[in-house]
């Protein structure tokens, strides 16, 4: 499998990154970013670009992959809508279409967020601008999936690079373990590895169901997540 991954240095495509980059099955992640990575790896590939409205100069380095995982994405707190949207909606798509183009049949797995509006009328701006994004994802591909996370948890130690994430992370921290002992945990907390190990299901078998909220993450992380080796499996 090639994957391709946008927002690899952000929270959500560091767990992408990683997973793709551990999974046996996954030959190639190629990272398409603004700023070289620090991270070094055999399988990686690094695509510098500046402008992702347009990613016709960089199609070739795009040709062959199966699967795009995008975690690029930043909060509409504070922003101007059309900068908002020109982000959230226009990036998206502007991948979208070019890799519609290269691959019809590619799985793209595109991170939303718990609240988003697909039927685009809600009187939440953000929510009806993700849940346009969203549709325009599904409706390109036949394998073209939403999840909606909740909370997101860092599991390989990356930051947030948006000021409300992080902050909403040190608020969040406190309470999962009480969110745990309530069993609220799967309905409002997930964490970027699971994230990544339902992107690689996705990507490996598929789905029934287009749009994925925090609770049914969890509960295919916990069936996609790769098992130890028997050698180092705990006995009973």
């Amino acid at each position: 499998m090639k994957a391709v991954i946008f927002g690899a240095s952000g929270l959500i495509g560091d767990g992408f990154l990683r997973e793709s980059l551990r999974a046996p099955d996954v030959t190639e992640v190629v990272a398409v970013v603004r700023t070289p990575l620090t991270l070094t790896h055999p399988k990686l590939r690094q695509v510098q670009h500046d402008d992702f409205l347009d990613l016709t100069p960089i199609a070739d380095r795009l040709a062959g992959a199966d699967a795009c995982f995008w975690g690029l994405g930043v909060s509409s707190v504070g922003m101007d809508p059309q900068d908002y949207e020109r982000i959230t909606y226009g990036y998206t798509t502007a991948a979208v279409h070019t890799l519609a183009a290269i691959n019809p049949n590619l799985t793209f797995v595109y991170v939303s967020g718990g609240g988003t509006d697909s039927t685009e009328q809600g009187r939440s701006r953000w929510a009806r601008v993700k849940g346009r994004t969203e549709n325009a994802v599904i409706t390109a591909f036949p394998h073209g999936y939403a999840l909606r996370p909740g909370a997101v948890r860092s599991s390989h130690g990356a930051r947030s690079k948006t000021p409300a994430y992080r902050w909403g992370s040190v608020i969040a921290t406190p309470i999962i373990p009480l969110l745990r002992l309530l069993r609220l945990s799967p309905l409002l907390v997930t964490s970027t590895a699971q994230l990544g190990h339902v992107a690689l299901h996705l990507a490996r078998h598929g789905s029934s169901r287009h749009v994925l909220e925090n609770r049914d993450i969890v509960t295919l992380a916990a069936a996609a997540r790769p098992k130890a080796p028997e050698h180092v499996r705990r006995r009973p």
